[in-house]
């Protein structure tokens, strides 16, 4: 009898259900991830990349005006607020992490060229071209990855601009930070700096 019941009781609360008039459909693809912008505004903020636990992970910090001199803080061809150079954002990330991003478990890879390495970037058709006053030949490809993501995302909202490193030892193929494999678990542990 209670076998009964509990199957009428389930039958009851799922014939509305099946009965309710919507239609199945197909699964329609809609293209690949959403990417949103974080916060603060990116007028006001730079996107570093750094290891956590040896995961890549974005950390957005902010800047003041007063860390910039002249009009690098000016405005770009459309009017709105520039963004913070990208020689900036490079030689923040190789300044390593700030105290509150230390505290919060971010780390440098070792292999990144020191702070204060000389960085100069050029805007091209392909891309972005970084030159960097280091050899590339001891950058690990966890340390590739921080540079690339942090330049892409400094470079372009989305992150998708190739981005070409250069050093005193030769040049990398261009290459593109992919959020997916950017937020993966690399195989070389960080260091701290």
């Amino acid at each position: 009898m209670r076998a009964r019941l509990r199957t009428a009781a389930l039958l009851a609360a799922w014939l509305p259900l099946a009965a309710c008039g919507i239609q199945e459909t197909d699964v329609i693809a809609a293209g690949g991830a959403a990417t949103i912008d974080v916060l603060p505004a990116r007028q006001v903020r730079m996107l570093l990349f750094f290891s956590h636990d040896s995961v890549l992970i974005p950390v957005p910090r902010t800047v003041g005006e007063s860390e910039f001199t002249g009009d690098e803080l000016g405005q770009d061809s459309s009017g709105e607020p520039a963004r913070p150079p990208t020689e900036k954002t490079i030689a923040a990330l190789l300044a390593g992490p700030n105290e509150a991003e230390k505290l919060a478990g971010m780390v440098d890879e070792a292999s990144l060229p020191a702070p204060g390495t000389p960085v100069t970037t050029e805007v091209t058709e392909g891309g972005v071209d970084v030159t960097l006053e280091a050899p590339l030949d001891r950058l690990t490809r966890p340390a590739e990855r921080q540079l690339v993501c942090t330049v892409a995302f400094a470079e372009s909202t989305d992150g998708t601009v190739a981005v070409t490193l250069r050093g005193t030892d030769g040049t990398r193929t261009p290459m593109r930070c992919d959020p997916q494999s950017a937020l993966a678990p690399t195989t070389a542990g960080a260091t701290s700096r």
